[in-house]
């Protein structure tokens, strides 16, 4: 499917990996990266592990990228299951390494108390952020509501005070309706929230498994998707053109409605996120050429 935008808006694309576990998954990781950078995207952003292991090898990672890639890397950065001199030596390590970009999140907390004193939300953490370094700082927004949300209202207000607090952007957690983040974004700008607010956008690698993550995320599946991949179930060839196919249409349809950048969710494989930008206008550069932080 090509997107037949007809505006003359040019789309802006960023790119989300997570950091490899195995010498096999940092190749995947590097080739993906290397396709991807060829489209001059406006970011790319590796996401950040718990205390531990996981941890390091999510800033190694990230400054490996930051390293070899001339596209600006945002770093991802939660405040769980940390002290705040924990959370701020990792800012300011990505700060020494040359990090401009950092997204922002509580993160997912492994149920025990984080030793000492750390930050209690993202709010702090923003805040805290802008002491260290002037850093260009993206946080999460949920147009279906946060799972640990008490409201859909105060959601709202907790993204409006992470914003507030010195954050540039919000980047949303995927969803596949774009009524679903149409609303989200008129509601966002009723309660006074101005700054941009971008969709994040998953491709479809495994139906069977986005449905199951999706549950846990508190994102919706529409009913038509589960019919329309029971009838290629048998046919990967067909999964990914359905994939990538819809994938389009949800962003065609919010180009339309004024959206001009996207976030697309790699899963550290490029291949549908590079048919998916390029059908909706991106253009592939001879060389990576350096965004504009």
């Amino acid at each position: 499917m090509k997107s037949e935008i007809s505006n003359g808006q040019a789309l802006q694309f960023s790119y989300e990996f997570f950091p490899p576990r195995t010498p096999k998954m940092t190749r995947r990781l590097w080739r993906a990266v290397g396709q991807l950078e060829r489209l001059n995207p406006k970011f790319f952003s590796m996401t950040y592990g718990a205390l531990g292991s996981d941890k390091q090898v999510s800033i190694d990672a990230a400054i490996a990228m930051h390293e070899e890639s001339l596209i600006p890397v945002a770093a991802h950065l939660t405040c769980t299951n940390a002290t705040r001199n924990e959370i701020d030596a990792v800012a300011l390590k990505f700060h020494g390494a040359g990090f401009n970009r950092i997204i922002a999140l509580r993160g997912d907390s492994s149920g025990e108390e984080s030793p000492g004193h750390g930050y209690r939300d993202a709010v702090e953490l923003v805040e805290n952020l802008g002491k260290i370094a002037n850093f260009d700082i993206s946080v999460a927004a949920y147009p279906e509501v946060h799972p640990l949300a008490s409201s859909a209202g105060t959601d709202l207000e907790i993204l409006k005070r992470k914003l507030d607090a010195g954050a540039n952007r919000a980047i949303t957690q995927f969803f596949f309706d774009a009524d679903c983040f149409l609303r989200f974004r008129d509601r966002v700008r009723r309660i006074g929230i101005d700054k941009p607010v971008i969709p994040g956008i998953l491709p479809i690698h495994d139906f069977d498994k986005v449905q199951a993550f999706s549950q846990r995320c508190g994102t919706s599946v529409p009913q038509s998707y589960r019919a329309l991949f029971a009838k290629v179930k048998h046919d990967k060839n067909a999964q990914y053109r359905l994939s990538v196919d819809l994938a389009v249409g949800l962003c065609d349809r919010l180009a339309r409605e004024g959206v001009e950048q996207f976030h697309l969710y790699t899963l550290n494989q490029a291949d549908m996120c590079l048919d998916i930008s390029l059908a909706l206008g991106a253009c592939v550069s001879p060389l990576p050429m350096a965004s504009a932080a």
